[in-house]
């Protein structure tokens, strides 16, 4: 179902009107006239009937209403099974079976409607952590997806839609389009806005990086002069440094910068230091490294998040290192003793 807001403004009057008709209607005895005047407001545009059978399938879908198909029941039909109930009560006097039909149509717009307002009512702040890599659906309807270790403090009840990134996250946004509600991202220092776009935001110590998927975003910082400000549009990456307070702006496939999102890290002769903080950042366990030169190993290939353990395997096979298990989710990587010192790659 579409938002209120992106209805056109023909249906959103027929919206409108219907609900006029259920006030009008509920808790009285009608009068003839009006009952006339009904159906020949339904019968002067298709499109009202039209509207009304697509709220009927619509509503089907809404949470909250499933337990209620006696909304969509025709009244003559129910008041014969039941002899009273939300409609029976108005004891509409016409004998036209799709009457009935269209007061219940109409009491469908009128809850649609009020769905809509209670589903996008402002919530106070909440903090949002990780969920077995799943999105999270914000109060707007935009979306958050969480690297393992994350969590954001969400903040909707203001005049913008605030997202506070904790440090060591990263975070994928999916931003549902509203010029009148500026999203804002707080990264450390960095400050990243968007209207309606899809972008990454990554808060690692010192840096915080962010690639723009779709749309653009504007972002904000302390600059060595006083605040300065980036704009980045689809395909572009920036890349801030808390220390120089400068940016470093590239063009980047997004596809690849964000394909954790699916759980797949690629590499290509990086320094195992490097990859090992990616899986920590991505993955639930967590791998230390207790010799530097395990940390300058490089490593080309790809890390599938789900299957860490196996990883670690393989890369004890092509490389001199041991992991051991010391439980709790921790994993120490070491050079294997009687290599120390003599690292293969």
């Amino acid at each position: 179902m579409r938002s209120e807001s992106a209805l056109d403004s023909g249906t959103l009057r027929r919206y409108r009107e219907a609900g006029e008709w259920l006030l009008r209607f509920k808790g009285s005895d009608p009068a003839e006239g009006d009952v006339e005047r009904w159906l020949s407001w339904c019968e002067a545009d298709e499109e009202n009937v039209a509207a009304f059978e697509q709220l009927q399938r619509d509503w089907q879908d809404l949470e909250g209403l499933r337990e209620a198909p006696e909304l969509i029941v025709p009244a003559a039909s129910r008041d014969r099974a039941h002899g009273h109930g939300f409609l029976g009560s108005m004891r509409l006097r016409h004998p036209a079976g799709r009457l009935g039909w269209a007061v219940a149509a109409a009491l469908v717009v009128v809850a649609i409607i009020g769905y809509q307002q209670w589903s996008h009512r402002p919530q106070g702040p909440q903090t949002i952590a990780a969920a077995k890599q799943e999105p999270t659906t914000l109060p707007d309807g935009s979306s958050l997806l969480l690297s393992a270790k994350a969590a954001a403090d969400v903040d909707f009840t203001g005049v913008d839609r605030n997202v506070a990134l904790r440090p060591g996250g990263e975070a994928y946004i999916n931003v549902h389009h509203d010029k009148t509600r500026p999203f804002i991202v707080q990264a450390g220092a960095v400050t990243v806005t968007a209207v309606g776009t899809a972008f990454d935001v990554r808060r690692d110590t010192g840096h915080v990086i962010v690639t723009v998927e779709e749309g653009a975003v504007q972002l904000g910082a302390p600059g060595p002069n006083g605040p300065t400000q980036w704009r980045a549009a689809a395909g572009s990456q920036v890349d801030y440094s808390e220390q120089t307070r400068t940016a470093v702006v590239s063009s980047v496939d997004p596809n690849t910068v964000m394909r954790w999102r699916y759980g797949e890290l690629a590499y290509d002769d990086t320094p195992l230091e490097t990859v090992i903080a990616d899986v920590n950042r991505y993955s639930t366990v967590h791998v230390v490294m207790r010799d530097a030169e395990v940390e300058r190993l490089r490593f080309t290939g790809t890390v599938f998040v789900a299957s860490i353990h196996d990883w670690l395997k393989a890369l004890e096979a092509e490389y001199p290192v041991t992991a051991r298990d010391l439980g709790d989710g921790v994993i120490a990587l070491q050079a294997t003793p009687s290599t120390a010192g003599t690292p293969r790659r």
